[in-house]
């Protein structure tokens, strides 16, 4: 399965960067709001981010890293929950497909790459398991607008979603397993985090540079 998620990750940015159209080279930075799957065990939170490649042409490529600090829920020994914040990075190759209409450019496209969990340690907690990082493959779809600022500088707004698959909620597992172990009543604590796959959501606004 490793191997498979590897060889569609390669796949898609070899597809994004060798299927673009001659164009001019671009790069954007921009801001984002990203929704997460409640079964994710991950809240709403900003992103920022930085997309490269040729995307500008009709049929376009480029390559996405985007960086979240969401928070989540974890439970303590007495019974209770904690909130503590992680560090999310999305990675992934595109493809794009851009309607020409003058200054106006709509465009759809799709992608394919990782999306990275690493958890922070709870205050005053020595659970060395929460340093431990969580990753999976995830597939985008999404559409967004274009607008000529001047030869060299895009207005972009991108929305998108992302179909993440095999999240484990590895973090509550890995805090359930260590109180477990203090307590002795690993019978009397919830149980353990099943697989599944969830959506998240981004709206994004952006600025792109033409050279």
């Amino acid at each position: 399965m490793k191997y498979f998620n590897r060889v569609l990750t390669g796949g898609a940015l070899a597809l994004a960067c060798l299927m673009s159209v001659p164009a001019n080279a671009d790069v954007s930075a921009f801001i984002a709001a990203i929704s997460f799957d409640e079964d994710a065990n991950l809240e709403s939170a900003p992103g920022i981010g930085v997309r490269w490649g040729k995307s500008s042409g009709i049929l376009g490529g480029e390559t996405s890293l985007m960086i979240a600090r969401p928070d989540r829920e974890v439970p303590t020994v007495a019974g209770g929950k904690v909130s503590e914040p992680a560090t999310t990075i999305f990675y992934e190759g595109r493809i794009l497909l851009n309607i020409p209409l003058g200054e106006i450019k709509p465009f759809v496209g799709v992608g394919f790459g990782r999306i990275m969990t690493l958890p922070g340690k709870l205050p005053g907690s020595n659970v060395e398991a929460l340093s431990d990082t969580e990753t999976n493959s995830a597939f985008s779809y999404g559409a967004g607008v274009r607008y000529a600022l001047n030869e060299r500088i895009d207005g972009r707004v991108d929305i998108r979603q992302y179909q993440v698959f095999s999240v484990t909620g590895a973090v509550t597992d890995a805090v359930i397993d260590e109180i477990a172990d203090d307590v002795g009543g690993g019978d009397l604590l919830p149980g353990r985090t099943k697989e599944r796959t969830v959506t998240y959501g981004e709206v994004s606004v952006g600025v792109v540079f033409r050279f």
